[in-house]
Parts: C-alpha cells; structure tokens; sequence
C-alpha cells in the first residue's frame, strides 16, 4: 500500500488514498498501518489541494469513507474466529458437547438466538451436516472457511444478524445447497461470483438487507433456483442481466425497494416466472415490452407504485394471469384493450387510483372476471355495458368513489353477482329495474350515500324487501314488516347496508329498507309539496309482484295539481 502511494503522480489518486490511511489512523483499527498513515501524513501535507472544501473534495471524502468501510469488513473477515469442522461422521459424539444443539440422528446444528458475536471455536461441526441454524444472533462476519468441506449442506440460515460482508468463495464448498436465508443483515453489495456453483440452489432469500443493485450474471450458475426473495432493500436500480440464467424461478420478490425504472429485457430469461411481486417501490412507468416473455405469470403485483396510466399491449402477453394488483398508484388512463388477451385473469385490483372513467369494450375478454376492485376512485357515472363481459363476476367493490348514477340496466351483464358495496359514494337514488338482474345475490351495502327518501326511493327499499323476505323466507307483507322492527343490524347490514335517508323531513335518519311504500310516496315529502297521490296508496300493498303492479308504483309519483 505504501508503494503504491509513493508510485502515484495523480493528485487526486493521492488524495483518495490519503483519506483512506488517515481515517485507518483516526480509528486505529489495525496497528499494521500506522507507518503508512505516519508516511502519508508527511507526503500530503506539502499539497496545499488537499485543504479545498468544495463538493468535488466532499464527495471523494464520502467514497472514501465508504471505501474505508468495505475494507474494514473484508478485514474483519479475514480475522474472525472459525469453528473446529471434522470429517469424521463419528464426531458427532464430540458436537454434542460443544456450545450449539446438535442433532445426530438428523445430522443438524443449531445455533439459533445463542447471542453469539463469533463463531464458537470451541464448537466441533461434522463435515456432512445437513442442516446448520446461525440465525438471529449478532454475528458481524463470517470466515471464509466457515463452510468448508460442508459438501452435503442442505439448509443454511443465517438471517437476522448483522453480517456486513460475505467473503468471496464463501459458498464454494456447499455444492448441495438448496435453502440459503440471509435475509434481514446488513449485507449492501454481493460479489459477483458469491453464489457461482450452487447448482442445486432452490430458495434463496435476501430479503430486509441494503443492497442497492446486483451485478450482472450474480445468478448465472443457479439455474434450479425457484424462489429469489430481494424485497426490502434500497435496491433502486437494476442491469439488464441480473437474472440471466434463472430459468425456472417460479417466485420473484422485489417489493419495497427504490425502483424508478426497468430495463426492458430484465425478464427475457425467466420465462417460467409465476409470480412477480414488484409493490411498493417507485416506478413511474414500464416498458411495453417488458412482460414479453412471462407467458406462464400467475399473479403480478404491482401495488403501491406511482403508474399513471394502463396502456395498450403493457398485458397482452399474459395470457395464464390470474391476479392482476395495481391499486394504490396514480393511475388515471386506462386503454380500452388494455385486459384484452387476459383471459385466465380471475381477480383485479384497481382500488385507490385517479380513475374517473371507464372505457367501453374495457372487459369484453374478461371471461374468468369474478373479483373487481375498483373502489377508492373518482368514478361518477356508470353507463350500461360498461360491465360487458362480467358474465363470472361474484364481486364488485365500488365504494369510496363519487358515483351519482347508475344507468338502468348497469348490472344485466353480471347475473352471477353475490357481493356489492357501494357504500361512500354520491347515490340518491338508483333507477327503476336497476338491480333486477342481480335477484339472487346475498349482500348490497349502501350506506353512507345521501338517499333521498321520496317516491324515487321506492324502487329500491321494495327491492330490499323482496331480498329480506327471501332470505328470511318470509311472503306476508305484515309479516315482513313487523320482523323488520324486531331484527337487529345483521338484517340491515346485510340486505339494506345501512342505507339512511338523508331527508326529507322527518324521514331523515331512518332506514330506507323499514320504509314502506305509503310512507315513502304519501309521507313527508307529498305533505311538503302541498299536492296529493292520484291513487289512494292505502289500498295498495307493498307486495305487489305484477308488472302491472310495478307500473302502477311508478305511476304514484305523477300528482294532480294541488287543492284550490
């Protein structure tokens, strides 16, 4: 090290390795380096640059420091105590006796919340252990002859400790390795060749670290890999190659990261990828390219993000998906084919977005459709068939949106619907004949919307009976009536959903679905207006079923002129 700095005639390589002895110095990590720091003192004193505080200085003293850091954990490495490991099988006698619990008969060591800051050197480890626990202690680095000779290593676990650096070649004995958990360490950077030769390599996780990129071809050599867990690191960044070579990864987890941006060919190779978890990280946008080859993706989240729109073709390719989740991002612009070629999707969240508008033809490819989610938006209006091609659809969450209108006849391209919230939203009313072609289904939830409670009113709290009196298995009007009284809120949960009225009048406050007919066309609101029915409504029943019958409710709402 000091020839080199003696060899340097480039001011700036001067300074950076400068920084380097003297932070060595100031920490007095190792004594070897104190006769370069001493010589590199004197060196650099004479060089009036190195007193400059610009930026440029600052950020060579940032790298520099990390420089320093990173040497610092390969040194440490190096140090660190390492256990006793035997070749003999009969040796087994002699791990029971040390420190860690061992298992003979399953060939396993666990060392698990022992505490340990080092490896025991007094730990005697068989070479052909099959399964070793290092997990949650304190360990800070690990010799790179921890392993050694450990050719038949099955399980490793060494998450949740503090284990900064993993020393190169590491891993090279452990060539039947199938299950490696460092997840929850400190671990920033993996070397590019840390995991080259696990070919037997399945579950992988790295999960709850700092790493901020991978390097390229990192899992060349893993081809057997089927589960690579990378979520909540700072990873913000990745090249077009780091999963080069992973050919059956079956589960990919990236959430909670700092992904801005993919490169388009990022998933070229892992063409049997089945899910793909990509939330909570930052993405903006996506290459429409980039699930090309993800012909055989199962459920792709991609919650918590910052998308803005749905484009064309961005889908098309994922032709078996089944669960789509984009909720929680910006998301203001769908394109009407943008679910074409989707047949196989079963569920799709899209709650929480900037949507206003659902296109037409949006769904007409959605044959598998049964769960929909799309509440927590800005949707005002639904016109009729903007639901075409729902035939399968069991659920549909539209609540915590700004809906004002449903169109007659809205729900006749979803007669399998079982679940419906429309709570939170701006309904006064819904219109004649609206939830007609859904008589079957077992839950409506209204509450929260500003119900007017007029002869508009009636066609609903009508319909709510019929769905009550079917599902107490009731017929009498009277009957139905005097139950609604005793029920308590599970009835009203379930088939009127809390629907209140707002007004007019005395009527505000009270439940649409305990409203007869007479009090709802006849009531307050006839009163206020000062104009009376045209028919006597105390002759006509609330259980009417004709169609002329419903005709005739319809018809209660046209009035004569007032008295003179």
């Amino acid at each position: 090290m000091c020839r080199l700095v003696r060899d340097m005639t480039d001011l700036s390589s001067k300074i950076h390795c400068a920084f380097i002895f003297f932070l060595l110095c100031e920490t007095n990590t190792y004594s070897l380096v104190s006769h370069i720091c001493n010589t590199s003192t004197r060196e650099v004193s004479t060089d009036t640059e190195f007193s400059s505080t610009s930026a440029e200085s600052l950020s060579i003293f940032e790298e520099m420091e990390n420089r320093l850091s990173n040497l610092e954990r390969r040194m440490r490495a190096v140090e660190h105590p390492v256990w006793q490991i035997s070749l003999r099988e009969e040796d087994w006698e002699v791990c029971v006796e040390g420190p860690c619990k061992c298992i003979p008969e399953m060939k396993s060591v666990s060392c698990w919340r022992y505490n340990l800051l080092d490896l025991p050197p007094t730990q005697l480890v068989p070479a052909d252990v099959l399964r070793l626990d290092l997990g949650s202690n304190r360990l800070s680095a690990l010799h790179r002859d921890t392993f050694r000779n450990m050719t038949r290593l099955h399980h490793l676990d060494l998450s949740s400790n503090l284990v900064e650096h993993l020393a190169p070649r590491l891993f090279l004995s452990l060539h039947s390795i199938a299950n490696v958990r460092l997840s929850n360490n400190l671990l920033k950077e993996m070397q590019r060749n840390q995991f080259f030769g696990l070919r037997n390599l399945r579950i992988l996780d790295l999960s709850s670290n700092r790493l901020r990129t991978l390097s390229e071809d990192l899992f060349l050599s893993n081809n057997q890999l089927a589960l690579l867990d990378l979520s909540s690191n700072r990873i913000s960044s990745l090249p077009p190659g780091a999963f080069r070579g992973l050919g059956n990864l079956d589960e990919l987890l990236l959430s909670k990261n700092r992904l801005v941006g993919l490169p388009v060919s990022i998933f070229r190779e892992t063409i049997n990828l089945r899910r793909l978890a990509l939330e909570e990280n930052r993405l903006k946008e996506l290459p429409k390219n980039i699930f090309e080859y993800l012909t055989s993706l199962k459920e792709l989240n991609m919650r918590n993000n910052r998308l803005m729109e749905v484009p064309n073709g961005l889908l098309s390719t994922l032709a078996q998906l089944e669960i789509l989740e984009i909720s929680s991002n910006k998301i203001s612009r769908i394109d009407s084919t943008a679910f074409h070629g989707m047949p196989a999707l079963r569920e799709l969240r899209l709650g929480h977005n900037h949507i206003k508008y659902l296109p037409p033809g949006l769904f007409n490819n959605s044959i598998s459709l049964e769960r929909l989610i799309l509440y927590g938006n800005r949707i005002e209006i639904l016109v009729r068939g903007v639901f075409r091609g729902l035939f399968n659809l069991t659920s549909l969450f539209l609540q915590s949106n700004r809906l004002k209108i449903l169109q007659s006849g809205i729900f006749e391209d979803t007669p399998n619907l079982r679940k419906l919230q429309l709570q939170s939203n701006d309904l006064s009313f819904l219109p004649a004949g609206s939830m007609d072609a859904i008589s079957t289904i077992q839950q409506v939830r209204l509450s929260q919307n500003p119900w007017h409670c007029d002869c508009r009113a009636s066609y609903i709290a009508s319909w709510l009976r019929k769905r009550f009196a079917s599902f107490a298995n009731l017929t009498n009007p009277l009957q139905i009536q005097r139950v609604l009284i005793m029920t308590g809120n599970w009835s009203i949960w379930e088939f009127g959903a809390g629907a209140i009225c707002r007004g007019p009048g005395i009527l505000g406050g009270q439940s649409l679905l305990r409203l007869t007919f007479h009090e709802l066309c006849e009531g307050q609101w006839a009163s206020m207006k000062g104009i009376i029915p045209r028919l006597p409504l105390d002759v006509i029943a609330p259980s009417l079923k004709s169609q002329v019958a419903k005709k005739d409710t319809i018809m209660v709402c046209m009035y004569v002129n007032p008295i003179k």
